[in-house]
């Protein structure tokens, strides 16, 4: 008996190692931020420039889907690296050939954030989405951002004001593209609300010319908010 307990320690320890060496690191962390004792950012490779007198700092969905939508086959996709927003061409097997209305299907990103995060007397100065193209970020000059601060709320329209996004040359053909969305941020952090929820899309009506490829796992959105 007193030769078994050894091996049995040895074997448990052993797991215990196997399994906590193989498991990814989390992206997501439920840590909460301190609150701005001094100029300080934490921007997690993002190029975002901050005022000098501020603490910036960003965070990553803690979940993050593509929802496909088409007559009869609108589904929700986890785990891709990128996706290709806009309207693209109905596939066979794929999609439901049968129907026989506008021709085609969208992709929209879909996003949820925890903005209990921040710090709750934390004064929101800028709040910024940043979303990265690998093809086309001028592209996303027609896209439609939405938002909403309740499950099962109403969307609400974020980027109908072009100027809501940070302008990008047209020559430049992948990088970082940042939404403005201030206002609902602060809400969303002043109000304790426990889940932002954002989605990216190009509807069909819009030319096939303008898809755009987002990053999803690879090159994820973040959220970056600055405060004082």
């Amino acid at each position: 008996m007193n030769r078994i307990v050894p091996v049995l320690m040895f074997f448990a320890l052993l797991a215990v190692l196997t399994i906590t060496g193989c498991g990814d690191p989390l992206k997501y962390s439920h840590e909460k931020i301190s609150l701005c004792g001094g100029p300080r950012a934490s921007l997690g490779g993002l190029p975002y420039q901050k005022d000098a007198d501020t603490c910036a700092e960003a965070i990553r969905p803690f979940d993050l889907s593509v929802w496909s939508e088409a007559a009869y086959n609108s589904h929700k996709t986890r785990g891709l690296d990128t996706a290709q927003l806009g309207c693209k061409p109905l596939t066979s097997g794929a999609d439901n050939c049968a129907y026989t209305g506008p021709t085609g299907h969208s992709l929209s990103l879909m996003m949820n954030f925890d903005p209990t995060i921040y710090p709750d007397d934390a004064r929101v100065r800028r709040a910024m989405l940043g979303v990265y193209s690998t093809d086309n970020p001028a592209g996303l000059q027609q896209v439609q951002l939405r938002g909403r601060l309740s499950v099962g709320g109403d969307l609400a329209s974020l980027g109908l004001n072009r100027g809501s996004m940070v302008p990008v040359d047209a020559q430049t053909r992948e990088g970082w593209v940042f939404f403005d969305v201030t206002h609902f941020v602060a809400r969303a952090i002043n109000e304790r609300r426990t889940s932002i929820h954002f989605e990216l899309s190009l509807p069909c009506q819009t030319p096939a010319t303008n898809l755009v490829t987002v990053g999803v796992n690879q090159n994820e959105p973040q959220l970056v908010v600055e405060f004082n």
